[in-house]
């Protein structure tokens, strides 16, 4: 009888032990998040940008998620969590890697030619256009004039009429020797989707990305931004120093969709960090990641832009992705610009944190803000030491996470 009353009182305590006290306080965001935050607040307040939001994901897990502002100044409904964006440019990362998929599936490969699936496509002299491959076309080195035939996206376009237009095209160079950006040319990619498997391309990015990462609030299209009740509206200056106004949302760039054709809200996108973090191999797999991630041509123009001079030593694109060299540590970093929006997203692989914002205005402090991250991510110390030592709990990305809305 004794002995059971020790074996209970020893169970008791045990029991007691593993109990976290519900008034137990947190512990506090991490000296870097801090910092941003200061910043991201001044970038909105003095450029009176009327909507962003950010997320900041640490190894498996979303950090932080703030959102600060108005949908749009017309209705003035703060933004949330949950506030679906246009993604712009950044729809390129996902369409890359869900050739990829594709490409694991078998349905066809990365050096399979663009005419193999689009016979009708065309370059000026014979057999330039065959030289083309899928690869080539995801990572922008098709030898094309950079943004060929973009201004057609303002008109009545339509892929029958579009690529007839590239047979007065030649290249300046050899496929895969050269860089030139595209976004008609790049939303190929849809048309080989289509033709490979039968389903159209917004089909298969909730089949196979979407869903799969419980992205609830993404979507594709023109259609589905309407559709969307919880969405953020563009906003535009009529002169450089003037205020942001709410204009209508335009379907020019929605044309291509594999290009840029996805809205998503910064939940979404902390999930899709999540996965290129490789915290979702069931998903995308580490195999997947390193193929995106492999430097294909080199874009030596990005060391000198307004935005990156001074910061990075080299820069290549990928496959959906750019890959940034600064010091020792490697960026992957996509930005997204359209009428009335910016997105960018970036990320350290091995010190396992990433950064996205979404903002409903056009806005170049997005671009600084991004710098101003990078620059302090990089004065921390490995990750092992920043992540799993104290100074932050990050909150589980499949927990609820609380918005902190501020006005300025």
């Amino acid at each position: 009888m004794f002995l059971k009353h020790i074996i209970v009182f020893f169970l008791t305590l045990l029991f007691l032990s593993t109990i976290v006290p519900v008034s137990a306080k947190s512990t506090p965001p991490s000296k870097i998040e801090i910092e941003f935050n200061k910043l991201f607040k001044r970038a909105m307040r003095v450029n009176h940008i009327p909507g962003a939001t950010y997320a900041i994901v640490r190894g498996d897990r979303v950090s932080t998620i703030k959102a600060y502002g108005v949908r749009g100044q017309k209705n003035n409904k703060a933004i949330d969590k949950d506030t679906s964006f246009r993604l712009a440019s950044v729809s390129k990362t996902f369409s890359a890697e869900l050739a990829a998929l594709m490409i694991e599936k078998k349905s066809f490969a990365w050096n399979d030619s663009i005419v193999d699936y689009i016979p009708e496509f065309k370059l000026k002299q014979a057999g330039q256009a065959e030289a083309i491959t899928i690869k080539h076309v995801l990572s922008h080195s098709s030898g094309l004039m950079p943004n060929a035939f973009d201004g057609y996206l303002k008109g009545g376009f339509q892929f029958s009429h579009i690529i007839s237009k590239f047979e007065a095209l030649e290249p300046y160079c050899s496929p895969g020797a050269c860089y030139g950006y595209q976004n008609v040319l790049f939303s190929f990619i849809a048309e080989v989707f289509k033709r490979s498997t039968g389903k159209a391309y917004a089909e298969l990015m909730q089949q196979m990305i979407f869903s799969p990462l419980a992205m609830n609030n993404a979507s594709v299209g023109f259609d589905a931004y309407k559709n969307t009740t919880n969405k953020a509206y563009p906003h535009v200056k009529v002169s450089r120093n003037g205020p942001w106004h709410q204009v209508k949302i335009k379907p020019d760039f929605y044309k291509v969709e594999a290009a840029a054709g996805i809205n998503a809200s910064i939940t979404d996108m902390s999930k899709w960090l999540l996965a290129q973090l490789g915290h979702t191999p069931e998903v995308i797999s580490a195999h997947l990641l390193e193929t995106v991630r492999e430097p294909v041509v080199s874009t030596e123009k990005d060391v000198k832009s307004r935005t990156w001079k001074g910061i990075i030593d080299d820069a290549h694109y990928g496959i959906g992705w750019r890959v940034y060299q600064y010091n020792e540590d490697i960026l992957y970093f996509h930005s997204g610009w359209v009428e009335g929006f910016r997105a960018v997203i970036a990320y350290s692989k091995d010190k396992q944190i990433g950064l996205v914002i979404l903002a409903n205005a056009e806005s170049r402090s997005i671009d600084k803000l991004t710098v101003d991250f990078w620059r302090l991510l990089l004065k921390e110390p490995s990750v092992k030491e920043t992540l799993l030592v104290k100074d932050i709990k990050p909150v589980k990305a499949n927990r609820s996470v609380k918005d902190i809305k501020s006005s300025f």
